[in-house]
């Protein structure tokens, strides 16, 4: 799997990691612990559906910690808040093309909207290819589809 070295984040979004990380390292591990435990005294592990569960769940987790981990250890924090002349996470970003404009929402999920505007993450084609940019430089955007230019032409913060 080719992770990306860079990983970019709002200052946000990285403290919201830092607890999650924080909370299923501690309490979510010894939550998990009692769960193994309270599953094995029911009998038979071969047999014991709950352990079974269990064991997955905390492969989960396990899974999650790792992923946390990795992005909090590679993060680049963007700031939307200090500058809105380069394009970062948490900016909507208007750019042209030969169809028109649309304005793009630089996002660190997929879950954040705003009306109006298409959301893209950092490390989307999009996304990768705005990244600090200013108004007034253009992009080429490396889709699946083919590659196609942009011009960005105007930047604001939510």
């Amino acid at each position: 799997m080719n992770l990306p070295e860079e990983i970019f984040v709002s200052p946000q979004t990285l403290e919201k990691m830092k607890e999650e990380l924080e909370e299923l390292m501690g309490p979510g591990r010894e939550e998990m612990s009692t769960r193994l435990l309270r599953a094995r005294e029911l009998g038979d592990l071969k047999e014991n559906a709950e352990y079974h569960a269990a064991k997955d769940a905390q492969g989960l987790m396990e899974a999650r910690i790792r992923t946390l981990q990795y992005t909090i250890s590679n993060a680049v924090v963007r700031d939307a808040s200090t500058s809105a002349e380069e394009v970062g996470p948490g900016l909507i970003v208007t750019v042209k093309d030969s169809l028109g404009t649309e304005d793009y929402l630089i996002a660190d999920s997929m879950e954040e909207k705003v009306d109006g505007a298409s959301t893209v993450t950092p490390s989307s084609p999009m996304g990768k290819a705005l990244l600090g940019r200013k108004v007034g430089d253009s992009a080429e955007v490396q889709a699946p589809r083919g590659s196609f230019v942009v011009e960005i032409v105007a930047l604001r913060t939510l």
